[in-house]
């Protein structure tokens, strides 16, 4: 992870990924590492998340894992806070909790 860090910042990215791809974009399976710390692992469709995948806090615990749709959380998910307690569980619709 500490070898991601230094190439975001040495080349001044906010994201890096490692994996799969189709036409130069995400696609398949793979990792986005973002500048802020956090990263996504799971399924990409055409540079988004889509499928099933996580996304963590800088600090390694979960921040979601579920569904995702278009690169937002969409269907059936998990939140956490960042000390690992589930926040919600649930439906989620365009990145937001389905009421």
């Amino acid at each position: 992870m500490e070898e991601i860090k230094e190439i975001l910042l040495r080349y001044n990215l906010t994201v890096a990924y490692k994996g799969e791809e189709d036409a130069g974009k995400p696609h398949g399976h793979g990792a986005a590492y973002y500048r802020d710390g956090r990263w996504y692992e799971g399924e990409w469709i055409e540079g988004k998340q889509e499928g099933q995948g996580k996304l963590f806090y800088p600090n390694g615990t979960v921040w979601y894992d579920g569904e995702w749709l278009d690169g937002r959380r969409h269907g059936q998910g998990k939140s956490y806070l960042q000390d690992g307690t589930l926040a919600y569980e649930g439906q989620w619709k365009e990145g937001k909790q389905a009421k």
